[in-house]
């Protein structure tokens, strides 16, 4: 049996995961410059240590229930929102989230197809779903988030 790890987060008050292998690591949150004609869900750009990088509005790509950036309090339990960067496609990418939860073990076996469970534009982002007792966990497909992002650019072509 195979094991998977998961890091686990949550989403407009759902949970979802990325598998471990894909995330490189977990920041607070960060400011983005927007870039002109990019898709909605991408918030702009962000420098990580020399590097540039797309964040994404992970609420708006999964088409949930938008919240403003700052509306969580600050303080010693405040704002849990973070980015989680992940690698997609061989490059990297930050993933804004409402709060990270865990590291979560499962069998691969587990993992079932999220076409089975379901079949909406949305689920072309999911790799699959996690049933543990009841707990659902919807598993992205992290080389797919990007797709759409260039917006009115799509193709390279303005």
């Amino acid at each position: 049996m195979a094991e998977a790890q998961l890091v686990v987060f949550k989403l407009a008050g759902e949970q979802f995961g990325a598998p471990i292998t894909r995330v490189r690591e977990i920041l607070r949150p960060v400011k983005a410059t927007r870039m002109p004609r990019a898709a909605a869900f991408v918030r702009g750009l962000f420098n990580l240590r020399g590097q540039v990088l797309p964040l994404l509005d992970l609420r708006a790509r999964l088409g949930l229930a938008a919240v403003a950036v700052d509306s969580a309090p600050v303080g010693p339990k405040g704002n849990k929102a973070r980015v989680v960067v992940v690698e997609a496609g061989g490059e990297a990418m930050g993933i804004q989230v409402d709060e990270v939860l865990e590291v979560l073990r499962c069998q691969e076996e587990d993992l079932q197809s999220p076409r089975s469970v379901l079949d909406l534009p949305s689920s072309r982002s999911l790799a699959s779903v996690l049933d543990q007792a009841g707990r659902l966990v919807l598993v992205l497909d992290v080389d797919r988030l990007l797709d759409g992002a260039a917006g009115d650019y799509e193709g390279g072509k303005p």
